[in-house]
Protein backbone atom coordinates (compact mmCIF):
# COMPACT_ATOMS: atom_id res chain seq x y z
CA UNK A 1 0.00 0.00 0.00
CA UNK A 2 1.52 3.38 -1.07
CA UNK A 3 1.55 6.51 0.77
CA UNK A 4 -0.85 9.08 0.07
CA UNK A 5 0.71 12.29 -1.74
CA UNK A 6 -0.85 15.32 -0.58
CA UNK A 7 -0.55 18.36 -2.67
CA UNK A 8 -0.85 21.81 -0.67
CA UNK A 9 0.56 24.02 -3.58
CA UNK A 10 -0.91 22.86 -6.96
CA UNK A 11 0.66 25.49 -9.26
CA UNK A 12 4.26 23.90 -7.94
CA UNK A 13 3.51 20.81 -7.10
CA UNK A 14 5.07 21.11 -3.56
CA UNK A 15 3.30 18.45 -1.12
CA UNK A 16 2.90 18.29 2.38
CA UNK A 17 6.16 16.04 3.28
CA UNK A 18 8.04 18.86 1.41
CA UNK A 19 6.46 21.39 4.12
CA UNK A 20 6.87 19.02 7.01
CA UNK A 21 11.08 18.29 5.63
CA UNK A 22 11.02 21.55 5.23
CA UNK A 23 10.14 22.55 9.03
CA UNK A 24 12.39 19.51 10.42
CA UNK A 25 15.20 21.37 8.56
CA UNK A 26 14.40 24.52 10.18
CA UNK A 27 12.23 26.30 7.82
CA UNK A 28 9.81 27.64 10.89
CA UNK A 29 9.16 31.24 9.66
CA UNK A 30 6.27 31.40 6.51
CA UNK A 31 8.80 33.64 4.76
CA UNK A 32 11.72 31.33 4.50
CA UNK A 33 9.35 28.45 3.79
CA UNK A 34 7.16 29.88 1.46
CA UNK A 35 10.99 30.75 -0.06
CA UNK A 36 12.86 27.41 0.56
CA UNK A 37 9.75 25.36 -0.97
CA UNK A 38 8.16 27.36 -3.53
CA UNK A 39 4.43 27.29 -2.24
CA UNK A 40 2.62 30.09 -2.93
CA UNK A 41 4.94 31.76 -5.06
CA UNK A 42 2.87 30.11 -8.37
CA UNK A 43 0.69 31.79 -10.35
CA UNK A 44 -1.89 31.96 -7.56
CA UNK A 45 0.58 33.59 -5.28
CA UNK A 46 -0.90 31.69 -2.55
CA UNK A 47 -4.87 32.61 -3.21
CA UNK A 48 -5.50 28.85 -3.24
CA UNK A 49 -2.79 27.48 -0.89
CA UNK A 50 -1.35 30.12 1.74
CA UNK A 51 -4.56 28.72 3.98
CA UNK A 52 -2.81 25.32 4.00
CA UNK A 53 0.71 26.12 4.77
CA UNK A 54 -0.22 28.27 7.31
CA UNK A 55 -2.44 25.41 9.03
CA UNK A 56 0.69 22.49 8.41
CA UNK A 57 3.35 24.95 10.33
CA UNK A 58 0.92 25.82 12.65
CA UNK A 59 0.17 22.67 13.80
CA UNK A 60 3.96 21.73 13.39
CA UNK A 61 4.74 24.70 15.67
CA UNK A 62 1.79 23.96 18.07
CA UNK A 63 0.30 27.26 17.32
CA UNK A 64 -2.95 28.15 16.50
CA UNK A 65 -2.94 29.65 13.02
CA UNK A 66 -3.87 32.86 14.16
CA UNK A 67 -1.32 33.33 15.57
CA UNK A 68 0.95 33.02 12.54
CA UNK A 69 2.27 36.14 10.51
CA UNK A 70 0.43 35.58 7.22
CA UNK A 71 2.79 37.92 4.78
CA UNK A 72 1.15 40.67 3.05
CA UNK A 73 -0.73 40.59 -0.35
CA UNK A 74 1.71 42.71 -2.54
CA UNK A 75 0.63 43.73 -5.98
CA UNK A 76 -0.07 43.19 -8.94
CA UNK A 77 -2.94 41.20 -7.13
CA UNK A 78 -3.73 39.65 -10.69
CA UNK A 79 -1.50 38.67 -13.15
CA UNK A 80 -0.05 41.52 -15.37
CA UNK A 81 1.10 39.94 -19.27
CA UNK A 82 4.12 41.65 -19.53
CA UNK A 83 3.39 42.90 -23.25
CA UNK A 84 0.16 44.66 -21.74
CA UNK A 85 3.17 46.61 -19.31
CA UNK A 86 5.28 46.89 -22.04
CA UNK A 87 2.83 48.45 -24.60
CA UNK A 88 1.54 51.40 -22.07
CA UNK A 89 2.36 55.04 -22.65
CA UNK A 90 4.09 57.29 -20.41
Amino acid sequence: MSKEKKIVCFCLDVTEDDILNSIKEGYDYIETLKRFTGACMGPCQGKFCMVNLVSILAKELGKNPDEMNVPTVRPPVKPVFLGALAASEK
